[in-house]
């Protein structure tokens, strides 16, 4: 038979329920007014201080231990569970709008007499240059276009100097040089055939060419004290 109380099914020779010890009325067939709506189940308001169970504020001993309320021992209060939070209803009021907060000016830099880091290059610093001029021969119309270059290093060679000689190899025939605020040339060609023209005094090393007219000298040093 069902509780009308609790809703507790028990067995059909109960007077009592089990759980709640409310009285048995009705059979086991009648309709449970508790869960059509007809009537709603007392809320408990307290526990039982020996197992916790809840209880009604009219009973007189717990229906699940059977322990029995005295004045000096009431009830604990039954615990309720939280309930969940509801989410707040939405409102048809308008948000207020809200100005952008607008960042302000980066503070400019203050300029101090700090020394200047050696590593960092302030200023772009230029290839060093240098330029080749023709000499006309007598049967030729003078060229006074010179050859511009520009760089560290510097490979010569028929293309970049003049296409339609072939005494200059189309390879390296030399190359030019900027080392320490000076400029040197060294002979690059298979058939050695760079040359400067001695204007100044000029140190001669072992191996270099002198060129007498038409006709090729490599030089050499002998020291003072080797026979000659």
């Amino acid at each position: 038979m069902r509780c009308k109380n609790c809703g507790w099914e028990n067995p059909g020779n109960k007077a009592k329920c089990e759980k709640c010890n409310a009285l048995l009325t009705g059979s086991a067939g009648d309709p449970d007014d508790s869960f059509t709506g007809k009537s709603k189940p007392q809320k408990t308001s307290r526990g039982c201080p020996e197992c916790g169970y809840p209880v009604r504020e009219a009973d007189q001993s717990c229906p699940r231990c059977g322990y029995s309320f005295s004045d000096t021992k009431q009830a604990t209060p039954a615990v309720e569970e939280p309930k969940p939070e509801e989410a707040p209803e939405a409102t048809s009021a308008k948000t207020p709008e809200t100005k952008p907060v607008e960042a302000p000016e980066p503070t400019p830099a203050k300029i101090t007499d700090a020394t200047l880091n050696p590593w960092v290059r302030t200023e772009q610093i230029q290839s060093p240059k240098c330029s080749l001029t023709f000499i006309s021969g007598t049967d030729e119309s003078a060229n006074d276009s010179p050859l511009r270059f520009s760089g560290n290093i510097i490979l010569l060679h028929r293309g970049n100097t003049e296409p339609d000689n072939q005494t200059i190899t189309s390879k390296t025939q030399a190359e030019l040089c900027f080392e320490n605020d000076k400029w040197y040339i060294q002979d690059k060609s298979a058939l050695k055939t760079t040359y400067v023209y001695a204007g100044e005094r000029k140190e001669l090393k072992p191996g270099d060419i002198v060129v007498l007219g038409n006709r090729s000298f490599v030089f050499n040093c002998v020291s003072a004290n080797q026979p000659g």
